[in-house]
């Protein structure tokens, strides 16, 4: 059902349903963090000038809209980048919704509450994955380390992952890591921070995965390296190394000298 918001914020009559919305992720949204996409499609018989919209979710706090002027003929429809706010980990994402801001013709601009169906469940995936990443935050830090590159160029480049303990006071330990598309890491694991060290250091090596170009060009997750850190005696949870910018050029740098082989 499509829900009007009247004057004083009351809901106005609804009529019947002339606009749907369905959530995904695409690889450059989890890429980049912190947004999805919505598929906004008119299923009426008029046509709808959409303005503005937003998830409306109580497991994740209020951010500004996504500003978008597009007209959606009958039947047509367009995927908009959505942001989501931080996650409220106490909270279920339902009831969920978006808010959209639209106009048909002969009406003035108002905001209309969409329900967002969400197929293989993604909002409550990004929910779950942020509230774990705002876990293992708290709990561990990562600081990976790259050496200087190889004398010769397709040798792997060393490196290092150094886990600092944070707020979680018991052994945590480093089950599996892996690379991209781009780079294969490897390290001798597991590893584990005993629980009376503050640190410990993880000696890896990262390599070019692929030289490619199409491959090279296509990537949307270059420097996403996945890490499954298991705390106390729960299971593994997945976490990513984060790769400042800087590191990021190193890898490049280093990529473009073993690809020139």
């Amino acid at each position: 059902m499509l829900v009007l918001t009247g004057c004083g914020g009351a809901p106005a009559p609804a009529p019947p349903s002339e606009i749907s919305a369905s959530a995904y992720r695409s690889r450059v949204d989890d890429a980049t963090g912190g947004q999805f996409q919505i598929t906004v499609t008119n299923t009426g018989e008029r046509p709808v000038d959409v303005h503005s919209i937003a998830l409306d979710s109580p497991g994740f706090d209020s951010v500004p809209p996504s500003v978008r002027d597009v007209q959606l003929q009958q039947g047509s429809r367009i995927d908009i980048p959505t942001l989501y706010g931080a996650a409220v980990c106490d909270s279920s994402v339902e009831p969920l919704s978006a808010r959209l801001s639209v106009t048909r013709e002969g009406e003035p601009q108002r905001d209309v509450d969409v329900p967002l169906d969400q197929p293989y469940d993604i909002i409550d995936r990004i929910h779950s994955e942020e509230c774990t990443a705002e876990r293992v935050e708290s709990e561990v830090t990562l600081t990976l380390s790259i050496s200087a590159p190889p004398a010769v160029s397709t040798d792997p480049l060393n490196a290092s992952l150094e886990v600092t303990r944070g707020k979680f006071d018991g052994p945590i330990r480093v089950d599996e890591l892996a690379g991209s598309l781009l780079y294969g890491l490897k390290a001798d694991l597991p590893e584990t921070l005993d629980a009376n060290t503050d640190s410990v250091t993880v000696p890896l090596t990262i390599t070019t995965a692929s030289c490619e170009a199409h491959v090279i060009a296509d990537s949307k997750k270059p420097f996403v390296f996945p890490i499954y850190l298991a705390f106390g005696d729960d299971k593994p949870v997945y976490a990513r190394i984060p790769v400042p910018t800087e590191l990021q050029r190193q890898l490049v740098a280093y990529q473009g000298m073993a690809c020139r082989r």
